[in-house]
């Protein structure tokens, strides 16, 4: 079933629910009201009734009868019974008794009057104390009245409900229909929108409700999809690009060797640069191999790490590639009360994080200072390595963490553009936060976050 189609009978059954709610009310005080007043009415020709036949002041009976029957409207089989009270068990067997009900009696008795019904015939009762006993005065009448009032309202509140059905349904439409368009609007421009055309963005309006939000968080999703997309193509262009150089020097150089015949010195120049290269794509492959495991979320080590050890084991790891490198550490960030301070993960790949950076600064950095600061807050432990080289073009930053991608300042400096994506998955793993901030040609800062 369509959601619209849902919405509608939904409205519908709510709607309809109120209307019957409604007409049920309607209908039971109209007959209450109607009852009620009857009621009156018989009780005032019972009264009429008691004053004719015993009050002693009426001289001239038949003038008031004539007097109440011009006066007083007559009721639909209007029937009046007049019982002395000591011999109502000699009535119990009559229809009279039957129809009216054992109750009205008893309740005549005891409170002077009393009413009852059966069906839409009515009766009225009251106690009149004359010089010759005790009577009760019951009078009847049929509610023809009340009757017919009920069945036509009984008629036009179920003919209103019949209509006002169609007229919701048909309401509830054109009101889903109205609510589901935006949906309908978003669902055929997401149709639309391919691999070739996520640079495509939905309208998002100026509101807060939920469409917009479904819109805004769809183009989340794209923006995260383009960049993912963007992503790989780097990766397997500069992947390509990276692992092709390197196979077509081995290639070309033993070809060239193998042309003809050479002395022992040249075919040894050219095993070195078959060597060189073939380190080259070992290099390559091992960094890939390492990206590949960093990115895997299997069954995690987690160990109580030093602090001052890991900082020590990256320093010396960094010093020992770049031995010209000036590395400077600075602990002045560090609070007294975190000397000694541990870090939940696995030590070597930590280690390989931040000597990845720090390695990365040395390299851009020529002979200017590389600083590695450590601090700490209540819940993370925070490495900020800075450095005054030659920085990263701002428009590239955002591809600065895509495996093989290389800014284009450094094109002419020896790397492969794996250091920085390693770091990042081993942070992700265990749950840290890399970020970078750099201008080219001032130098850049990383700053890295692991939780305490």
């Amino acid at each position: 079933m369509k959601i619209q189609l849902k919405i509608t009978l939904l409205f519908t059954l709510l709607c309809l629910s109120v209307v019957v709610l409604l007409s049920t009310a309607v209908y039971y005080f109209a007959n209450e009201k109607a009852f009620q007043d009857f009621y009156t009415r018989l009780e005032l020709r019972a009264v009429i009734a008691s004053k004719i036949n015993f009050d002693i002041n009426f001289q001239n009976q038949e003038a008031i009868e004539n007097l109440r029957s011009q006066h007083v409207q007559r009721l639909p089989e209007e029937e009046e019974f007049i019982i002395r009270t000591d011999t109502i068990d000699r009535i119990r067997n009559t229809a009279l008794f039957k129809t009216a009900g054992e109750q009205l009696f008893s309740d005549a008795l005891k409170n002077g009057k009393a009413v009852a019904r059966h069906r839409f015939q009515f009766f009225s009762g009251i106690i009149h104390q004359a010089h010759t006993g005790e009577y009760l005065i019951i009078v009847s009448a049929v509610n023809s009245y009340a009757q017919n009032f009920l069945l036509s309202l009984q008629k036009i509140l179920v003919t209103s409900c019949i209509i006002s059905t169609l007229v919701l349904f048909s309401i509830g439409l054109l009101f889903s229909r109205q609510v589901l368009f935006p949906m309908r609007d978003i669902a055929k421009r997401v149709t639309n929108i391919s691999v070739t055309s996520l640079h495509e963005r939905l309208k998002v309006g100026s509101g807060k409700d939920e469409i917009t939000f479904l819109a805004a968080t769809f183009n989340d999703m794209l923006s995260r999809l383009e960049t993912a997309f963007e992503t790989q193509n780097n990766f397997v262009s500069n992947a390509s690009h990276e692992l092709n150089t390197p196979l077509t020097a081995i290639i070309g150089e033993a070809d060239l060797s193998l042309a003809r015949q050479r002395d022992p010195e040249q075919y040894r120049e050219s095993l070195r640069v078959i060597m060189s290269e073939a380190e080259k794509l070992k290099a390559i492959t091992s960094g890939l191999l390492e990206l590949a495991q960093s990115s895997f979320h299997g069954t995690l080590v987690y160990e109580q790490v030093s602090v001052d050890e890991l900082v020590h084991n990256s320093l010396q790891v960094a010093r020992n590639v770049y031995p010209m490198c000036n590395i400077r550490l600075d602990q002045s960030l560090r609070p007294e009360v975190g000397l000694g301070l541990n870090v939940k993960g696995n030590a070597q790949l930590f280690e390989l994080a931040i000597s990845n950076v720090l390695m990365n600064a040395c390299k851009y950095s020529g002979e200017k200072q590389v600083t590695l600061a450590v601090a700490a807050s209540k819940t993370h432990v925070i490495f900020i390595i800075s450095d005054q080289g030659i920085g990263i073009p701002t428009a590239e930053i955002k591809h600065i963490f895509d495996p093989f991608f290389r800014a284009s300042n450094v094109k002419n400096t020896k790397g492969y553009g794996i250091g920085l994506p390693l770091a990042r998955n081993i942070v992700h793993l265990y749950k840290g936060n890399i970020e970078i901030h750099s201008k080219e040609n001032a130098g850049t800062e990383v700053i890295i976050k692991f939780p305490l």
